[in-house]
């Protein structure tokens, strides 16, 4: 049986447990090794081109990619919003939930059904208020183009506080069809992302109706909720899944430092606050471990903080020299001096390992130097170019292109004469087409030239056939006519 509620008492004892775990694995953690930490270089400028697709948006915070090309855009007060071939609809989309919109809560994520194209369906998480508490809430409906209709809560988390920060809130379709969803520390009740009775600071595990899978790592463990996937979270913001190797990441922020990216296994245990290369807001430390045993370690770690946002992996030919890495929007690259004004990080992958970083600055065009926006979310597009969502009020949907434009894409053969066509002044296509229609006509003519020949030969070889048939037959005739004169007598 599951506990349906975290038990406060359970609180004071996780202190206590953290307290005794850090005192008698101190000395284990001065031999532990360290996570990767790499080097950063600045990226070249003038790599991409800098669109603005939309602008004036109220904290933007995440976005989706429909079918025909447009877009649907969160802001975290409330709202969801359509960019309709490349313009911002100004009446927003109705149909959408009530959210608590306070500190970092509000509606987060907008993720798109696997086959949404047959079926319409829109997820969204956000924070609400309920009589616990507050707490991370995923819902679906079907989008009809202005609206999304039948909406449905399939999953509250119980993760509930007091506190206003701290949800996760991201959520990304795996490869089986499931769904996984990131659930923060709620802040002020961190030592609960150590005890799997409750939601707090874990990665949670659904089918696409908010069902739980029969596969997920507690199933059957009286101790722990069903859901969960991993735990020892602080608060994820980002979440997705290499669609080609299955790999799971997942980043999030740290203290003052220790902001991480991990690689999600089910059933694995990430360690905060037990253990972890940040401290706490005042300087003091959270804990004196980086590591402890049966704690997974990060696959990177920043200290100071970016405070990392959104993440993507890049794909694709447009950005290829990048193909294969991830990308992570910064909430705070401020934090580290010598790259203030770059807010988005290149973390190089080989072979499943950090090879290096790069800086990068993300800006619309026309902002001042000394001015870099936080980054709040990043995209790929279907077409290979990556969009970014800069944070706060006033916030931009940005889309970055390679210098020079986007690559073009492959054409068959049958198109190639129509693109070439387009690509023409009208005169000159009359005067292609003029010309393929002559070359046609002509082809035309020669073919039937030809064939009336041979026509006119097997015409000539019929009746020549038929005349030597019938005189054959006239032969025949008379000599039996001769045979029977002379057999019949005279009248």
């Amino acid at each position: 049986m599951r506990p349906a509620k975290h038990n406060y008492g359970e609180a004071v004892m996780g202190k206590a447990i953290n307290f005794y775990l850090a005192g008698s694995l101190a000395v284990a953690s001065l031999f532990a090794g360290p996570a990767v930490a790499q080097d950063v270089t600045a990226a070249a400028d003038g790599a991409f081109e800098v669109q603005t697709v939309a602008e004036d948006l109220d904290f933007p915070w995440s976005i989706a990619f429909l079918p025909d090309g447009d877009m649907l855009v969160t802001e975290l007060s409330g709202q969801l919003r359509l960019i309709d071939d490349g313009t911002l609809v100004e009446t927003v989309i109705g149909g959408t939930p009530k959210v608590l919109y306070a500190g970092q809560g509000g509606l987060s994520d907008v993720v798109l059904h696997p086959d949404f194209a047959t079926n319409k369906l829109v997820y969204l998480t956000y924070s609400a208020a309920r009589d616990e508490g507050n707490t991370l809430v995923v819902g679906r409906g079907t989008f009809t183009g202005s609206a999304v209709e039948n909406f449905e809560v399939i999953f509250e988390a119980d993760a509930y506080r007091k506190t206003i920060v701290h949800y996760g809130a991201r959520m990304a379709f795996l490869n089986d069809g499931t769904f996984i969803l990131t659930s923060g520390d709620g802040f002020d009740y961190r030592e609960q992302a150590q005890i799997t009775s409750n939601d707090f600071g874990s990665t949670i595990r659904l089918n696409d109706d908010g069902s739980i899978p029969a596969d997920n790592p507690f199933v059957g463990d009286d101790a722990a909720r069903d859901e969960i996937y991993s735990y020892g979270h602080r608060n994820p913001q980002a979440i997705l899944q290499d669609a080609a190797s299955g790999v799971i990441y997942a980043n999030e922020h740290g203290p003052q430092g220790g902001d991480e990216i991990n690689v999600i296994e089910p059933g694995n245990n990430y360690g905060w606050p037990i253990a972890t290369y940040g401290v706490d807001y005042t300087g003091a430390y959270v804990s004196p471990l980086k590591s402890y045993p049966n704690a997974t370690q990060p696959l990177l770690y920043w200290v100071p903080s970016i405070a990392p946002s959104g993440m993507t992996l890049v794909t694709g030919n447009a950005f290829a020299d990048w193909n294969g890495d991830l990308l992570v929007t910064a909430l705070a690259p401020g934090n580290v001096s010598e790259f203030a004004n770059r807010n988005m990080r290149r973390v190089i992958l080989e072979d499943g390992a950090v090879a290096g970083q790069e800086a990068i600055r993300v800006v619309a065009s026309g902002t001042p130097e000394d001015e870099t926006p936080r980054l709040r979310d990043v995209r790929m597009a279907p077409d290979g170019s990556i969009y970014v969502l800069t944070d706060g009020e006033g916030g931009k949907v940005l889309r970055l292109i390679p210098a020079g434009g986007m690559p073009q894409a492959a054409v068959t053969s049958e198109s190639a004469v129509t693109e070439e066509a387009a690509a023409e002044t009208e005169p000159g296509i009359v005067e292609k087409l003029g010309g393929k229609a002559a070359a046609i006509v002509e082809d035309a003519g020669t073919a039937i030239g030809d064939a009336a020949e041979e026509a006119v030969d097997a015409a000539e070889d019929v009746a020549e056939d038929i005349s030597d048939a019938v005189s054959d037959m006239a032969d025949e005739a008379a000599a039996e006519m001769d045979e029977a004169l002379d057999s019949e007598p005279v009248k």
